[in-house]
């Protein structure tokens, strides 16, 4: 089967409409997938995963989501490079994060020219996983606040990621240093 639509959130009425942002996520290694699971369930995403380029091209715009972890190497005959450039020529302005086993010089260079925003090397590196998530979290909720007036929404949960991801791995994480003066 070449599509997994995995639904997390806090609690049992998680649902698309209660999600922050849907995580489209194409990758084929479970290991990898687990874990943007955990971080996307500690911020209350929701994540689709494909396993197949095509596929996932076909899905896209039905699945309209906010975010898309793309790997390079995927199952069947069209590349994560080939859906990103396809993407991009369909005119989605979609952020698009490169995730890659290819470490060499230039392939970081390789991924933004074909129209990704960003590139994540693998072994995926959790901190930088959880900081890449919550910038653009951050980024979409902006975005959301400029189109719609701010209301509070208490359905939403109020989680620290890095203080969750620390918990994750049983490390204390440090008090934010203070600024300013008093």
């Amino acid at each position: 089967m070449n599509v997994k639509t995995i639904i997390l959130g806090e609690g049992e009425g998680a649902s698309p409409r209660n999600c922050i942002m849907k995580i489209m996520y194409v990758e084929d290694n479970p290991a990898n997938i687990s874990l943007l699971q955990r971080i996307a369930r500690m911020g209350g995403h929701q994540v689709i995963n494909y396993t197949n380029g095509e596929v996932a091209l076909n899905n896209f715009e039905k699945d309209h989501p906010d975010l898309v972890l793309m790997d390079l190497q995927l199952e069947g005959r069209v590349s994560g490079l080939d859906v990103v450039k396809q993407l991009r020529q369909r005119g989605f302005k979609t952020p698009i994060v490169a995730v890659t086993a290819y470490a060499m010089v230039g392939d970081r260079e390789r991924c933004i020219d074909a129209g990704c925003d960003s590139y994540l090397s693998k072994p995926l590196p959790v901190a930088e996983l959880v900081e890449m998530v919550t910038t653009y979290e951050a980024k979409f909720k902006s975005a959301a606040n400029a189109a719609v007036p701010a209301v509070k929404d208490e359905t939403q949960p109020s989680l620290d990621l890095k203080r969750e991801v620390a918990t994750m791995n049983h490390v204390t994480p440090k008090p934010a240093a203070k600024t300013g003066t008093v």
